[in-house]
C-alpha cells in the first residue's frame, strides 16, 4: 500500500497552526496541527500518544515541533518510526529551560494566560489571539508536565535544531543547526529562513 510521508507540524503551547504561518505551507505535504482538546494527559507522553492519534502520524513521517510542542514531537519518535525531527526553538531535556522559569512555573497554576504572556514578552496580536483562545487547563498541566519530562534520550532520529539567539525562554543550546537573530517565536518571525533549511535538508536527504 502506497503512502505519503507528510510533514507534520506542532505548535507551542498556547498556540495553535497559526504558529506557522504561510511561507510553512510551501513544503510538500506539510500539515500544521491545532492542539487537541485537552482530555485530562498529566504527561508529555500521554500527550504525544494522543496526538499521534488524533494526528494520525505514522511511521516514515517527519516531524517539526516548536517549544513544547518541539518536546511532545520527541515522545513522539518513542511511539513512532520517525526518521527527521526539526526543532523550532524547542528542547530535548528540560534542563535547557530557563532555570528562572524553573522556579516560577507553578504561577501558571494561578494564571495560565498570564503566564505565557510573560514567557512572550511582547508578542504579535495573532499570537495575543491564540493565548486567548488555549484552554487553560491545558497550560496548567502542560506547564507541570515539562518539568517532569525524561527528554529526548537515545534516539535513532535524526535531529535538527533551530533556535533564535535571543530566546530567553529556551536559551540556545550547546548545538543548534541554524542560529537565527531572533527570539522565542521564530518560527513565525524567521518562517521562510526555517523553511528554507527545511527545504535544503530534505534534497540532502
Amino acid at each position: 500500500m502506497f503512502y505519503t510521508i507528510m510533514i507534520h507540524a506542532i505548535p507551542g503551547m498556547g498556540a495553535d497552526r497559526r504558529m506557522y504561518p504561510i511561507p510553512w505551507s510551501s513544503l510538500p505535504e506539510f500539515f500544521a496541527h491545532d492542539w487537541m482538546p485537552y482530555a485530562n494527559e498529566l504527561s508529555l507522553a500521554d500527550v504525544a500518544r494522543s496526538m499521534c492519534e488524533a494526528m494520525s502520524i505514522e511511521d516514515g513521517d517527519i516531524l517539526v515541533g516548536s517549544s513544547l510542542g518541539g518536546m511532545v514531537a520527541c515522545e513522539i519518535t518513542k511511539i513512532r518510526s520517525i526518521p527527521v525531527l526539526y526543532l523550532i526553538g524547542s528542547a530535548v531535556q528540560k534542563e535547557e529551560i530557563n532555570g528562572l522559569l524553573a522556579l516560577l512555573h507553578p504561577l501558571a497554576k494561578i494564571a495560565p494566560i498570564e503566564w505565557l504572556r510573560f514567557l512572550a514578552g511582547k508578542i504579535p496580536m495573532d499570537v495575543a489571539q491564540m493565548f486567548a483562545e488555549i484552554e487553560p487547563s491545558f497550560i496548567r498541566a502542560m506547564c507541570s508536565a515539562i518539568f517532569q519530562w525524561d527528554g529526548l534520550g537515545a534516539t535513532n532520529t535524526k535531529v535538527f535544531r533551530i533556535h533564535g539567539k535571543h530566546d530567553i525562554v529556551i536559551p540556545v543550546p550547546m548545538q543548534a543547526d541554524l542560529l537565527l537573530d531572533g527570539g522565542h517565536l521564530i518560527s513565525m518571525t524567521h518562517a521562510e529562513e526555517c523553511v528554507t533549511f527545511i527545504m535544503t535538508n530534505q534534497r540532502i536527504g
